[in-house]
C-alpha cells in the first residue's frame, strides 16, 4: 500500500482462512468454517452502505479496500482498525446485524485515527473520541436515531461508572492526561471514548450540526496523514470557529477531571423508557413481555447497565427464568447479566461465568467479570478462590495483554 501508517497499525494474519464477498470494497475473512463465514457475511452485509455514509460525512475513503477478518475467540479487543483489513472478535457476530456497529467504529477510524493520529497516548482521545462521534453519526444514518440514542445511553452509563473506577486517581479522567511511567493497559477506560465524544457533541450543540460537519471535513483535510496533539487540535478549532473558547470551556473539557457540568445525558423516548423500567425493577417490578417484545441486545444492555450493582438473588433468578439472559448469544447482554448475578451472590450462575471466561478472551468481558468476583473483602473468599482457579485454567488461552490485565486486577484486589 502507498499510504503511510503509524507502526501500531501494521498487522498480518496467518491461518487456514476462507472468505465471502459482501460488497465492492469488502470481503469478510475468517477460519475456513462454513458456518462462521456465512454468519459473518450475513452480519456485515451492510458494510458498503456504511462506507458510503462515512464518505458523505467525512470525505473520500482513502484506503481502497475495507476488508474484515474475524479472529479466534482469544482476540482481546472488539476490533482493531488495521487499514484495509480490520480485525474483529467473533463476539460481534450476534445474528441480528447489531455487531455491524463495531464495524462502524473501526470504519470511522479510517478518517479519525488512521488518517489523523494522536502523537502520544496522552492524547488518545483524539483517536477514540472522534471515532466514537463518527461511529454514531454513521449508525444514526444507517440504522436510525433510536439505535444511535441507545449507543449514546450505554456510553453515558459506562462513562459514569468509569468515574467511580478512577475515584482514587482522577488524573485518568482527563482527556489530556500524563501517562509517563504508566502501562496504558492498566488505565484503559471509556474516558477517551465517551468523554471525548461528549466534548465533540458539546461543540456540535454550540455551533450547530451543519457547521460542525464542515469543521470536521476541514480538520480531516488539514491534518490527514499526520500525527497531532490536543493543543494543535484546539488551535485549529479556535482558528476555524472564532469565539468558541468563550462559549465552551475548552480547558475544563480537556484538562479537567470528571464529567464537565455541560455534558449532556442522552434524551430520547427509547432511552428514557428503558431507564424508567430499570428504575422500576429496583422497586420490585419486572418488565412485561409486551414491554420488551421488540428489544434486541442493545436495549437489554442499556436496561441491565442501569440496574443496581446487586439486588435480591430471587430477583435475578426470576429475571433470567423469564428472559433467559444467561443464555443470550449476545455477550454484551450475557456479561451484563452475569455481573448482576455475581453482585447479588447468585452462585448458581457461576458455572455460566466459568464457561464464559473460558470461551472468550475479549478484555471487555474479562475485566468486569474478574473484577466483580474479586473486589471487596466481606464474604468474598469463595469467589476469589473461584476466580483464581478459572484464570489458572484459562490463562494460556488468553492473549498476553489479556493475561496482564487479569493479573493486574488480582494484584489490586487479592
Amino acid at each position: 500500500m502507498e499510504q503511510p501508517i503509524p507502526p501500531y497499525l501494521f498487522a498480518f494474519a496467518v491461518g487456514e482462512i476462507g472468505c465471502r464477498e459482501v460488497g465492492p470494497r469488502t470481503k469478510v475473512f475468517a477460519e475456513s468454517v462454513l458456518a462462521v463465514l456465512d454468519a459473518a457475511a450475513k452480519e456485515f452485509a451492510g458494510t458498503e452502505d456504511m462506507i458510503r455514509v462515512g464518505e458523505k460525512l467525512f470525505g473520500e475513503y482513502d484506503w481502497g479496500r475495507f476488508d474484515l477478518l474475524v479472529l479466534p475467540p482469544s482476540f482481546p479487543y472488539g476490533g482493531m482498525e488495521n487499514p484495509r483489513m480490520v480485525f474483529l472478535t467473533p463476539t460481534v457476530i450476534k445474528g441480528d446485524a447489531s455487531g455491524a456497529q463495531v464495524v462502524a467504529h473501526e470504519l470511522a477510524h479510517s478518517w479519525t485515527g488512521n488518517l489523523i493520529t494522536n502523537k502520544t497516548n496522552d492524547h488518545f482521545w483524539l483517536n477514540e473520541g472522534f471515532t466514537t462521534y463518527a461511529e454514531r453519526r454513521i449508525v444514526e444514518a444507517v440504522q436510525g436515531e433510536d439505535i444511535a440514542a441507545l449507543n449514546i445511553g450505554i456510553g453515558w452509563k459506562c462513562l459514569v461508572d468509569t468515574m467511580e473506577r478512577f475515584n482514587d486517581n482522577m488524573e485518568f479522567t482527563k482527556l489530556l492526561n500524563n501517562q509517563e511511567g504508566v502501562d496504558p493497559d492498566d488505565i484503559y477506560s471509556e474516558v477517551p471514548y465517551e468523554k471525548g465524544f461528549q466534548f465533540l457533541l458539546r461543540i456540535e450543540r454550540q455551533i450547530g450540526r451543519a457547521a460542525f460537519d464542515e469543521f470536521i471535513k476541514k480538520y480531516i483535510a488539514a491534518f490527514k496523514f499526520q500525527s497531532i496533539d490536543t493543543h494543535m487540535f484546539l488551535d485549529f478549532l479556535k482558528a476555524n470557529v472564532p469565539g468558541i473558547e468563550n462559549d465552551v470551556d475548552l480547558k475544563t473539557w480537556t484538562e479537567g477531571t470528571g464529567i464537565p457540568p455541560d455534558a449532556m445525558e442522552p434524551v430520547s423516548n427509547i432511552y428514557t423508557k428503558i431507564v424508567s423500567l430499570a428504575n422500576e425493577f429496583k422497586q420490585g417490578r419486572m418488565p412485561s413481555e409486551e414491554e420488551v417484545a421488540s428489544w434486541h441486545g442493545q436495549q437489554w444492555e442499556l436496561y441491565l447497565e442501569n440496574l443496581p450493582k446487586s439486588v435480591e438473588a430471587s430477583q435475578v433468578t426470576a429475571l433470567d427464568c423469564r428472559y433467559r439472559l444467561s443464555e443470550s448469544r449476545d455477550y454484551e447482554v450475557k456479561v451484563a447479566f452475569l455481573q448482576l448475578a455475581i453482585g447479588s451472590r447468585c452462585s448458581e450462575y457461576y458455572n455460566v461465568v466459568e464457561k464464559t471466561l473460558k470461551e472468550v478472551g475479549r478484555m471487555k468481558y474479562l475485566r468486569p467479570l474478574y473484577t466483580a468476583l474479586v473486589q471487596g473483602n466481606a464474604g468474598k473468599e469463595e469467589e476469589k478462590i473461584f476466580a483464581q482457579r478459572v484464570f489458572a485454567e484459562a490463562r494460556e488461552t488468553y492473549h498476553p495483554i489479556a493475561q496482564g490485565v487479569v493479573e493486574s486486577i488480582f494484584s489490586k484486589h487479592l
